[in-house]
């Protein structure tokens, strides 16, 4: 029989995640799609700098039969396939209904258009994927101006 391994009740990228008084999770701008602008304000970015997306994330994770010590680790696979790890979090789990609520704080450089997957293992096995399809946003052209 397998190990027995936590519950996903949560598992997404965002804006922003607040966390209350009471311990209470607001999420702001659920995301699983980016447009990046290589615009800068008036000016374009230089050749060569790519665009750093800052994004937040949430994996909210409970025991259910799973007790003690063990690891959450996050990768990120580029379009490429090419995989590094973000964050790695000891995690303690109780049992039954207790959890953890696990909050991402990223900048990624963007050097690929394409589906970018984050992955959360426990323990070194895949507990779950979330999908990021980053994209270039379309230019706005100026309208024409009446002379």
């Amino acid at each position: 029989m397998d190990k027995p391994r936590p519950y996903v009740t949560a598992a997404l990228l965002c804006e922003k995640v607040l966390v209350e008084k009471d311990e209470t999770i607001t999420l702001v701008r659920v995301a699983d799609r980016i447009q990046y602008s290589v615009q800068g304000v008036g000016v374009g970015l230089p050749a060569g700098l790519k665009p750093i997306i800052k994004l937040h994330g949430l994996v909210a994770i409970k025991s259910g039969l799973v007790t003690g010590d063990h690891l959450i680790d996050i990768f990120i696979q580029r379009p490429s396939g090419d995989r590094k790890e973000v964050v790695t979090y000891p995690v303690k789990f109780l049992g039954q209904d207790h959890g953890q609520n696990l909050i991402l704080n990223m900048g990624i450089g963007i050097d690929q258009d394409g589906l970018y997957w984050f992955d959360v293992l426990f323990d070194g096995e895949l507990l779950t994927r979330i999908p990021l399809m980053v994209t270039p946003a379309q230019e706005q052209t100026p309208p024409e101006q009446k002379t």
